[in-house]
This record gives C-alpha cells, structure tokens and sequence, in this order.
C-alpha cells in the first residue's frame, strides 16, 4: 500500500523523457513480480479523494489472525500560488504516527523541495525530513536528510539515463555514527521489447532480471536474487495478461515450489478488485493455501 502523498507529488506532469529516480530504475520487473500480490493474506482497502482538498484513508486485516497491521487517514490540499505548485499533506498512522507534508515544485525546472515534520506521539519523539530533488533529460539527483532528536541521516541517489540505459547508485550514511550504513547500485537497459536490469544491493544481495513484452497485452519475465551471505538462489518466472480494459491477469512461479496468481478487475470507474493466491506447488492437494483480496475506491 502507498501513500497518496506520493499521488500528490506526482500529480504534476513530468515528461517520460526525464530520467527516473533511482527507486524506479527496475520498475518494469516490480511491475511484473511484485504489484498486485501485497494484499496475500489480508483484506486491503483504499479509499482516495482526488480534488482540490483530497481525503485519503485505509488499511490491511491479516484473514487468519484478524490484526490490523496498518491502517491511516491523510488530508492533501494543493496550492498554485507564484509559479509554483505546493502540496500540503498530514497523515496519521495505527502506530501513533503523524506526518505533516509540504512539497514545492516549480520553484527551479525540474527542482523539488519537500519538507516534513514527524511525530510519535507514543514515545513523543520528533524527527525532521527535507528532501531535495533534481531532474532534467538525462539525470536525476535526489538528496534525502532525516533528522531525529539531531542525529542526520543521509540518504542519496543518482541516475544517469542515456538512449534507453539507465544507470544510478543509492547510499545511506549516518552522520551520528560516521557509519556508511549501505551502498545500492542498478543498471537497467531498455531495447525495442525487453528490458534488462541488474542491481547489487549492499555489496551482497546481487539480482537481474529480464522482461520482454511479447504483444500489447501479454509480458513475460525472468527474475534472479543470489545472496552471497547464505548461497541462496531464488528463482522466478512471471507474467501479466491484459484480458481485456477492465481485467488483468497475473501468475508467477518461485523456485518451482510457489505458484502465485492474482487478478485485477475495475469494476467500473474508480472501484478496482485485487485478487492474490498462494499455492504450495507441492501440497496442491491440501487446503493450506494463502489468499487475499483488496478494494481500491477512487471518488
């Protein structure tokens, strides 16, 4: 589940053109192997207001314990005002959370400004967040500085996109402990109908992946993660079925063991239905499988 402080943010059009940030390097396989499979074992709902001040609320109930594991409700207000577009946003959380949000856009081309303040209201602890961003054709930097009780945590990326290869880095330091906590890197590379991507995530979990669109509505992928900590290999082949405008059909198979399958319906402008099962390829005869479904309203 997102936040629709992201759905602000992005609610300004940027050019497909402009380099992505490095979370969205790779964003192709996500697409294909993990989207629509989060609401396994839960009910998911998502209630989402999109106007000039937008209501966001929703949460996830596991089926077989019954908890409710997250759970929020977040205001969004936006403001055009000297050439510049500004999202305000507060979210409260089920942990005792509060956020408050501002986001400058058009303050410079392709320069974002985004300020936060949080707040715990359980151990009453305070932490700041202002986050830079910078895009243009070809590059895209982002600089993200955590203050908690004034210890700074620093995360940076960069991408360079060049004629369809995208290449960036992710670090995370902390200033407190002068203690560079990881280092990510990905490399992706986009060729007529497949897309290649490859990343090392802190110098030890290292993973590809291969996505070719075979038709307009039907995508088929490879995906490979080899831990060199524990030897561990998994292994998964995926693909995603456009049906028809209102269905989406998803399967996928991990390391020969694990058959997922998951569906998405649009019941009609603003409703959408997600389907998720879990099966145990080899105790396909048991009744011991995992599903979930979610409810995404959009008014």
């Amino acid at each position: 589940m997102h936040t629709s402080m992201a759905h602000a943010r992005t609610s300004l059009k940027i050019p497909i053109k402009m380099a992505p940030v490095f979370g969205n390097v790779g964003r192709a396989a996500r697409s294909l192997f993990d989207i629509g499979y989060d609401v396994l074992d839960g009910f998911r709902l998502d209630v989402n207001t999109y106007k000039k001040l937008g209501i966001s609320a929703g949460g996830i109930q596991r089926l077989e314990s019954g908890d409710v594991v997250t759970s929020y409700f977040e205001t969004r207000y936006t403001l055009n005002k000297f050439n510049c577009l500004i999202f305000l946003a507060e979210r409260w959380t089920m942990n005792h959370n509060m956020t408050t949000e501002a986001t400058i856009v058009g303050l410079l081309p392709g320069f974002t400004l985004t300020t936060s303040g949080i707040f715990d209201c359980q151990n009453h602890s305070k932490g700041v967040d202002v986050k830079t961003e910078y895009k243009n054709d070809h590059v895209s930097l982002i600089l993200d500085t955590k203050f908690k009780e004034f210890k700074p945590i620093i995360h940076a990326s960069a991408v360079a996109s060049y004629n369809g290869l995208w290449g960036g880095f992710h670090v995370k330091y902390n200033a407190n402990q002068k203690v560079l906590k990881y280092s990510n890197l990905s490399l992706s590379y986009k060729a007529g109908k497949f897309v290649l991507t490859t990343a090392v995530n802190d110098k030890n979990l290292f993973s590809g992946s291969i996505i070719n669109k075979c038709s307009k509505r039907l995508n088929v992928g490879l995906h490979v993660i080899w831990s060199s900590i524990n030897h561990g290999c998994l292994i998964s082949v995926g693909s995603k079925y456009q049906f028809n405008k209102a269905v989406k059909l998803r399967a996928k198979i991990v390391n020969v063991d694990q058959l997922y399958l998951g569906s998405e319906i649009q019941v009609k402008k603003g409703v959408k239905l997600t389907f998720a099962s879990l099966f145990v390829c080899r105790q396909f005869n048991l009744t011991d499988h995992t599903f979930g479904i979610g409810l995404e309203l959009n008014l």
